[in-house]
């Protein structure tokens, strides 16, 4: 698939009411920021923490120019993992902290704004100029306090407060562009196309295209009068002239965006206040796809003697314009028709759409105009999703004395999507079998989700003889989470009044309009007891002590209440005496955690045997959908860190290292069921994964004095993951990818090729006992798993310099050893199912004669070269 590659050309502007302070330093900023550690129930100072923390500031994100705040972490965070799953502005990442420990639970980590959870992956609506800090809790130490929730890491979201002052006014902007990259295939242009079709014609006497049908070489033509032939002749040095640039037509060479933000603050010591509105509007790559958002925020903090509340809202709204099949190779597909168009094909005849239904392509056998459809399909059809996102969280504190608080935080996660999808009534995507009574179509759908969290409880803090600093908390949590769905699709949509649900004709056995409906709800609760100690001796030894007991609806009774825990130990070094004398190191200290957590679930009620509605012998009935698992649990980790802080030079040289072991237990497998139980298969836990890895992140102020600094850091991680067991079972495949013993998890799956056989240019393969055949077999051929998708190596670097006020940021990622297997090399290199639609230039370099020595087979050659085993792909026979 095409991907973007963004290329931010950037204005910013800016003015504010009252004097600006002097800009700090790098590292003066990261100083402040690791002064407090902040965990979710509790804070610390960095030397009172033995957890693996990395935190993210205010200035590294609020200046990016991206629609979605988990993307802007990318090579910021060691051990952090990002990868974007789609091109379409405001679209979720991919991310993963630590790799990836599961193949049937979730991989996302869990996400807590301002001390309350929400929904993970909906960020569109939210505004990143908002966040203050985003800090990534990666140890057992504080994903334990998460219990149930925090086995794939948590990352803690802080917004920005007011400060005490005059009022702060600030507008800012931005505006830039984003482009698309070079293309990723080689495709045939019309001269190689219209030749490579008589060339297949000739050898095989196939009709693929116009090449062949108006070709002098054609048999069929040899007795046409000779105008006729003269006439075939000028059709093809027409079509050769064609050469339609598909990208031009379906991607915007240079998509903008644009941004303006209001934010005021301010507030006196009793009362604070920030307030922000946000506007972002930016154009997708492709045709139709973009996004425009609109978000608000309010931040208030109220300080009396004894009592101090802080109250967060926040509300979003976004409209997204989407494109069709997006992440399939489907022709409606806009990326994917660039590829496929053929290069002599026109879409516009005299200023009209010429598309499949109107005009065959040139008499030839096959008649779909996959470029003009996929046109045609972008005009008159729409996609798009609004979504409606609001939080409200409450922090409210009551010192009884000046050791021992009572606190309550209460929170609210709300969205609401309404997605619209029409076909507009008279158009020929409208008039298509597919839909009923062929009269357009009109779709919408609703859904809601809301997710309420109460935690309340008591925290005592107090130093004894100015040696022993003691903290001891103790809470109560609640989460509920509720979700609904529902669909209609209407169909006979009366001119005029496409897009709206008056247009729709009322369905009736006769007519053909019969709407299709659907919709579902679901829910969860998760009761929680939470404890956390941490003793502090004479600034030098610190014990961090965890405890949480869950009790989670998702799993069965027998399996719902478990306990977690974890325990941290930290040891300053340079507290010795023997240290003292060495100024130039400010920092030396080690620490260490160990303890457990779990993976939360992809359904709520996986444990269940469940009923669904069907019909028998023409009635209405039920039937079992889930055969269900009264032994079902948590998939369970396990992990031991160990990291090292180091200042020098007055903290201008800063290095945090760690190496970590998490093994998860309990893995999601499939466990095989006789089929005369109605069911193949059912979920247990029986598998173990682990992964072990380093990560290192150095910083520091190559230049540092009263107005000039420049600072440059880098942070680099290693993840080795490998799938221990899996009950008794050893391996078992899932589409291109094997699990396997002594494999990482999202290891490919190929057959093991054998080239291509130089007389008679079919594809060779290896089977089970290293003989090469010719025949593809997928019960005896040899297969192999290899890499993963998931690297192995992450990291980045950057620059940034700061002078009198200006500042420049360079930011590199990167990520190494990882393998992407990219499907269009199927549809663009397939002799037998796609040979209609445009071809790879490699069919150039095909073999044709005996003794060619070349790795693209014939014409007639197995199609499979290179590709994964994968049901419903290749079950074709060879020729």
């Amino acid at each position: 698939m095409k991907q973007t590659l963004p290329l931010w050309l950037l204005l910013t502007m800016g003015f504010t009411s009252v004097a600006q302070e002097p800009a700090k330093t790098d590292t003066t900023i990261r100083k402040l920021l690791d002064e407090v550690v902040i965990t979710g129930y509790n804070t610390a100072t960095r030397k009172q923490y033995t957890g693996a923390v990395s935190t993210v500031g205010a200035e590294h994100i609020n200046d990016v120019p991206m629609a979605s705040f988990d993307q802007m972490l990318q090579g910021r965070v060691p051990g952090l993992y990002v990868a974007s799953g789609s091109g379409q502005p405001g679209a979720p990442a991919r991310i993963l902290i630590r790799g990836q420990a599961t193949k049937g639970g979730l991989v996302s980590p869990l996400y807590v704004v301002d001390g309350i959870a929400v929904e993970s992956g909906v960020f569109m609506t939210m505004n990143p100029a908002d966040f203050a800090t985003v800090s990534v809790l990666k140890d057992a130490n504080a994903t334990a306090l998460y219990g149930s929730r925090g086995a794939n890491g948590v990352i803690l979201i802080t917004t920005k407060r007011g400060k005490a002052g005059d009022i702060r006014l600030s507008f800012n902007t931005q505006h830039g562009i984003s482009m698309p990259t070079r293309a990723r295939f080689n495709m045939m242009n019309a001269q190689e196309r219209l030749q490579f079709e008589e060339e297949i014609g000739l050898e095989t006497g196939r009709n693929i295209g116009a090449g062949w049908r108006f070709s002098a070489l054609n048999p069929a033509n040899a007795a046409l009068p000779d105008d006729e032939k003269a006439r075939y002749a000028g059709i093809l040095d027409s079509l050769r002239n064609i050469n339609t640039q598909w990208d031009e037509v379906f991607l915007r060479h240079s998509a903008p965006f644009h941004e303006y933000e209001l934010n005021a603050s301010g507030g006196s010591d009793a009362i604070r206040f920030y307030s922000s509105a946000n506007y972002y509007q930016q154009e997708g790559i492709a045709l139709r796809s973009g996004i425009e958002r609109y978000s608000f925020r309010t931040n208030l903090d109220v300080k009396a003697e004894r009592f101090t509340a802080a109250i967060n809202m926040a509300v979003g709204y976004s409209k997204n314009d989407l494109i069709e099949n997006e992440n399939f190779s489907s022709a409606t597909n806009t990326f994917a028709a660039v590829y496929y168009a053929l290069p002599y094909e026109q879409p516009y005849v005299n200023g009209q759409l010429v598309h499949s239904g109107n005009k065959a392509r040139f008499g030839g056998t096959y008649d779909t105009r996959e470029g003009s459809d996929a046109l045609e399909r972008v005009q008159n059809t729409t996609y798009q999703v609004n979504q409606l996102k609001g939080a409200l969280t409450t922090n409210l504190r009551y010192n009884f004395t000046d050791f021992l608080y009572a606190s309550a935080n209460l929170g609210l996660d709300y969205r609401d999507n309404a997605e619209t999808r029409t076909i507009r009534p008279g158009s020929y995507s409208g008039g298509l079998p597919a839909v009923p009574g062929r009269q357009g179509s009109h779709r919408e759908e609703s859904a809601r989700y809301y997710q309420f969290t109460a935690t309340s409880g008591l925290t005592f803090n107090r130093t004894f003889r100015q040696v022993h600093d003691l903290t001891v908390a103790g809470f109560y949590e609640f989460n509920r989470m509720k979700s609904s769905v529902y669909n209609f699709t209407g169909y006979g949509i009366t001119p005029g009044l496409a897009g709206t649900v008056s247009g729709i004709t009322q369905g009736s056995a006769l007519n053909g309009f019969i709407p299709t409906v659907g919709g579902g709800k679901t829910g969860s609760a998760l009761a929680s007891l939470v404890g956390l100690a941490r003793y502090v001796y004479d600034d030098k030894y610190t014990l961090n002590l965890t405890f949480r007991r869950d009790g989670s609806s998702t799993v069965p009774k027998k399996n719902r209440w478990h306990n977690f825990y974890s325990i941290g130990a930290g040891y300053d070094i340079k507290k010795e005496a023997f240290l003292q004398p060495l100024n130039w190191l400010n920092t030396l200290r080690l620490r260490s955690s160990y303890g457990t957590s779990a993976s939360p679930f992809a359904g709520n009620f996986a444990y269940t045997s469940g009923y669904g509605g069907t019909r028998y012998d023409g009635m209405p009935a039920i039937a079992p959908i889930s055969v269900g698992n009264e032994d079902y649990d948590w998939e369970y980790t396990k992990m031991l860190n160990i990291g090292i802080d180091i200042l020098l030079l007055h903290d201008r040289i800063r290095l945090i290292a760690d190496w970590y072991n998490r093994r998860t237990e309990g893995v999601f497998v499939d466990e095989q069921l006789s089929q005369t139980s109605g069911f193949s298969s059912r979920t247990i836990n029986a598998g173990v994964i682990r992964n072990r890895g380093i990560e290192l992140d150095l910083s520091g102020d190559i230049i540092r004095n009263q107005t000039f600094t420049l600072s440059a850091g880098f942070n680099f991680a290693y993840n080795k993951n490998r799938v221990l067991s899996l009950g008794k079972a050893n391996e078992f495949t899932q589409g291109a990818s094997i699990v396997r013993v002594g494999l990482p998890v999202n290891s490919h799956y190929v057959q093991k090729w054998g080239g291509v056989d130089p007389q008679t240019g079919k594809t060779m393969y290896y089977d089970k006992e290293g003989n090469l055949t010719n025949v593809y077999s997928p019960a005896t051929m040899s297969v192999a798993g290899f890499g993963t998708w998931d690297p192995p190596y992450t990291g980045g670097f950057f620059t940034r310099a700061s002078w009198k006020g200006f500042t420049a940021d360079v930011l590199f990622s990167f990520a190494q050893d990882f393998y992407r297997y990219n499907s269009e090399e199927y549809y663009i290199l397939n002799s037998n199912q796609f040979v209609t639609s445009n071809q790879s230039r490699k069919w150039l370099n095909r073999w044709r004669k005996p003794g060619d020595i070349t790795d693209q087979p014939g014409i007639y050659g197995n199609a499979h070269l290179h590709f994964p085993r994968c049901a419903g792909c290749f079950v074709c026979p060879s020729p």
